[in-house]
This record gives structure tokens, C-alpha cells and sequence, in this order.
């Protein structure tokens, strides 16, 4: 049910450490707080697609919890910076260039390929 072009996104995405999701995650407090990111704005996934892309991030992120313990925003953040990277990237027509990239490019900025915005 995950697009194809998701699945090499969370591919690259999930292989990440620690401090990346770290840097990902404060990049994003950053963008939102200065007003260049709206969390709200992130394309919302049919119930079923969600599901699956949420089983498929947590159950390649829950196993390595112990390395998440003291980073900032833990778990919890990795995992949810990841789905919402991974809705842009799925649904990239209801957004805006700018928007897309606010979602995509701490990801990029790590090292992991994302396709431009179609």
C-alpha cells in the first residue's frame, strides 16, 4: 500500500541515527517557530495509508528505542518527523513549493534523497 517512491524514503529515512533526528527535529522547532512551517499544513492520508505507513516507521523505530533515550524529542519526535516528511512526499500536489520543502529538506540536509516536488 506504501507508494514506492515512500518505501525508498523510509528506506534511507529509518537508517538515520540518533543525532540526525535530533538536528531534524530542532530544525523544525526552529522553521516553526520563526513562522515557516505550519505542522497543519502536512497532507493528511486516507486512515488505511496512514496505517501503514505508521506500522512501517514504528516498527522499524521501536526496536532501536535505547539509542533514542536523552536525544532531544526522543522516539517520539523521530517518528513523528518521519510520517510527516513521508505525507509530503505522498500527497506533494496539495502543497505549496515551499511548504513541501519545509517538510523534506531536514531530511535532505541528512543525507537522505528526496525527490524534487512534481
Amino acid at each position: 500500500m506504501i507508494p514506492p517512491h515512500i518505501d525508498g524514503f523510509l528506506d534511507a529515512a529509518l537508517r538515520l541515527d540518533a543525532a540526525s533526528f535530533a538536528r531534524i527535529r530542532a530544525t523544525r522547532a526552529e522553521e516553526t517557530a520563526a513562522g515557516r512551517r505550519d505542522a497543519s499544513r502536512a497532507p493528511r492520508l486516507s486512515a488505511a495509508e496512514f496505517s501503514a505507513l505508521d506500522k512501517r516507521v514504528r516498527d522499524v523505530l521501536r526496536p532501536r528505542s535505547e539509542e533514542f533515550r536523552g536525544a532531544p524529542g526522543g522516539l517520539r519526535a523521530a517518528i513523528t518527523v518521519t510520517e510527516v516528511a513521508a505525507q509530503a512526499l505522498w500527497k506533494p500536489d496539495v502543497l505549496t513549493a515551499a511548504q513541501y520543502e519545509s517538510f523534506v529538506a531536514p531530511f535532505r540536509a541528512e543525507g537522505v534523497a528526496v525527490p524534487p516536488r512534481s
